[in-house]
């Protein structure tokens, strides 16, 4: 079992005896220092990718908003993330995309994201 803090911070394995013998993976990834904030400003400044670029967050988000809405419809869904429909469920996708009262749309917002969905899914 493993169990943390708030944020995940302070992770343990239980058994404690499970804690004991965990080897830690090498570390492969850029640390950000200074907070997210300060990795953007900095990535801004010197034309390297920010270590929460938009590439790999946004389909994380889409990923994680989906399964929001499959744990409260209680179902699995089926996700076309070129289109932004689910599939399976038509019901769904009332909570996939929202009409925006006139003059509050956000069309090319949506359209980056599906855009960002298509390069990482495909």
């Amino acid at each position: 079992m493993l169990t943390c803090g708030v944020y995940g911070n302070s992770p343990r394995l239980l058994p404690e005896s499970l804690m004991q013998s965990f080897q830690r993976p090498a570390k492969t990834l850029a640390r950000v220092k200074g907070g997210h904030e300060a990795d953007w400003a900095q990535a801004i400044k010197n034309g390297k990718q920010a270590g929460a670029n938009f590439e790999y967050s946004g389909p994380l988000t889409e990923v994680c908003l989906l399964g929001n809405i499959a744990i409260r419809l209680d179902a699995r869904i089926e996700y076309d993330a070129a289109t932004m429909k689910v599939t399976n469920l038509p019901a769904a996708n009332k909570r996939v995309k929202c009409e925006c009262r006139k003059g509050w749309e956000m069309q090319a917002a949506a359209n980056g994201l599906s855009e960002l969905s298509r390069q990482h899914w495909n």
